[in-house]
């Protein structure tokens, strides 16, 4: 699969008459199922961004991500733009190739979680925050799948959290990055990276989200909850966070991020949990 993907990938700058930087390590997606990297155009540099999936099975919320958010979208949220898009089908396997406006800007962790500590000035979190109100405040296209289910966690949070003791139905549904974490933000100046898997989410979702992959460093944590406290302290944002705690314990079975976060999420559970008794 990874020579398939790297053929695709070398065939798509074709298609779009690009030139790779070869000597630039590319990023591969979750389960290999993107392939992405920095290219150059006539105009300058320019991100790439491949997607494989077998012919007949293409689709679906990932596959049109980035270009639904790419339409629907407020302009003030800070994220690449996408300039051009090409698809074709090889030896049984369909592949889109998107290109995007490249972000010098590094991210503020090659790893979701903060493996080293940062500082981010105050205004920084304020266009963060202003980012993600605008998001929410967006009415969510009919045909866009949610970031997770309402059965997904009816049968999650009892599976990894236990019996907790509250109602797990969403009262409030609203849109939401979705892999909102420290790979996907930029400093200083922010750039929200990432767009495929945008939809809604329990209300809070994104706020809870980065909370829980900030929970090592308790200081930055701080400030994280204190620039969402009136989203996360609220039943939805409790909800919320509870939900994303289940979410990262299953992901802690199979990945090592998220096996070394797993016991802050635990403690982090333990302590939300008291506080509401």
């Amino acid at each position: 699969m990874a020579e398939r993907m790297r053929s695709a990938f070398t065939a798509a700058t074709t298609r779009l008459e690009l030139t790779p930087l070869d000597q630039t390590p590319k990023v591969w997606g979750h389960s290999g199922r993107t392939l992405s990297g920095p290219v150059t155009t006539h105009s300058g540099r320019a991100w790439l961004r491949l997607l494989e999936a077998p012919a007949g099975k293409e689709g679906g919320k990932l596959w049109t991500g980035t270009q639904q958010a790419t339409t629907l979208l407020p302009t003030q949220i800070p994220r690449p733009r996408l300039l051009r898009t090409t698809h074709w089908t090889h030896d049984a396997h369909v592949y889109r190739a998107e290109l995007t406006t490249y972000e010098p800007t590094p991210v503020c962790s090659p790893t979701p979680d903060l493996t080293e500590p940062i500082t981010l000035p105050d205004a920084w979190w304020t266009q963060l925050r202003q980012a993600t109100d605008a998001l929410s405040t967006t009415p969510a296209p009919h045909d866009r799948q949610p970031v997770i289910s309402q059965e997904y966690i009816h049968r999650t949070i009892p599976r990894y959290l236990g019996d907790i003791g509250i109602d797990t139905a969403v009262q409030r549904w609203s849109l939401a990055h979705g892999d909102l974490h420290w790979a996907n933000l930029t400093s200083p100046k922010l750039t929200i990276l990432d767009w495929e898997g945008f939809g809604p989410a329990p209300h809070g979702f994104d706020a809870a989200h980065l909370h829980a992959y900030t929970l090592p460093n308790p200081e930055l944590a701080a400030r994280v909850h204190h620039n969402f406290a009136d989203i996360l302290t609220t039943p939805q944002g409790r909800l919320a966070r509870l939900t994303v705690a289940a979410i990262l314990l299953q992901a802690a079975d199979r990945d090592p991020t998220h096996a070394r976060l797993a016991p802050h999420i635990r403690k982090h559970v333990h302590q939300l949990l008291a506080s509401a008794i």
